[in-house]
């Protein structure tokens, strides 16, 4: 492993180039990792969808490596594949590339403060299920919310929700039901989210994933997200709609509740 100050990227990467190259973010607990395997199966899937040819043996290995450093640690590794280094940029990629890999370990402590959110709509290319670093459109709307005090944006597409910018979405309607989007090419399946997901199945909640119309958030008492880096994290208002987080709703409550627990037992799972 090399430090940063010695890496050398070639400016005919294509990552640099074209946003050619994939990702992946695994956390960390108490240098515990969680689903590290489920992270892998996806960070496979993005390399498959998007033509990348890499040992995946080795990118375990490094993994494992980074990993390692984050002994006892909370904090997480993130992973960077790019095709490779063009001779000159070209659209059309030779066959022959070798991939190029950079990965880091990076300690933190994972904030649970609320945060807010703005809505806005999703303007980003059609295959979000491929964790692609061409994340302009997120990057843009992230930074508008800003300015309007935020941290996340919520996106939609013709007033149904796809997910936030950095996370997937959920939230309680009026009737108790917890809805979240459906998986489709527009949205990236969450490891966080599928979490959730399974230990609410084994709950007495019900759950819907589909079409979530925004309108539904002005009478919702809770809306979350789930992420690697955020757990399960509440919105405590989104810019843009009526949504007010009642903090003290049993529903949500019970909800924090459940997933806390399916998040230590994973964690206990890990050898």
């Amino acid at each position: 492993m090399s430090s940063l100050e010695d890496i050398r990227v070639s400016p005919l990467s294509r990552a640099y180039t074209f946003s050619d190259s994939v990702y992946e973010v695994i956390p960390y607990l108490a240098g515990r990792s969680l689903c590290f395997q489920s992270h892998v199966e996806r960070l496979e899937r993005s390399l498959l969808l998007s033509h990348i040819s890499v040992d995946i043996n080795l990118i375990v290995a490094e993994l494992h490596q980074l990993g390692s450093e984050l002994l006892d640690q909370d904090g997480y590794v993130y992973f960077q594949i790019s095709r490779g280094v063009d001779q000159i940029r070209a659209h059309l990629y030779a066959e022959n590339l070798v991939a190029e890999r950079f990965g880091y370990a990076f300690q933190t402590i994972f904030s649970a403060q609320p945060i807010a959110a703005m809505l806005c709509e999703d303007n980003r290319w059609a295959h979000c299920n491929i964790k692609s670093t061409s994340l302009l459109c997120n990057v843009l709307s992230m930074n508008q919310a800003q300015q309007h005090g935020c941290d996340e944006v919520v996106m939609h597409r013709g007033g149904f929700l796809t997910e936030a910018g950095a996370s997937n979405v959920f939230y309680l309607n009026d009737q108790g039901v917890v809805r979240t989007s459906a998986l489709t090419e527009n949205i990236l399946p969450g490891i966080t989210r599928e979490i959730l997901l399974e230990a609410l199945a084994a709950s007495e909640f019900r759950v819907e994933e589909g079409e979530c119309d925004i309108t539904d958030f002005d009478a919702s008492p809770a809306i979350w997200l789930t992420s690697s880096t955020k757990g399960l994290l509440p919105l405590t208002k989104i810019v843009g709609s009526n949504y007010s987080f009642q903090e003290k709703d049993q529903n949500y409550l019970g909800i924090k509740k459940i997933f806390t627990e399916a998040v230590e037992m994973h964690l206990a799972a890990v050898k």
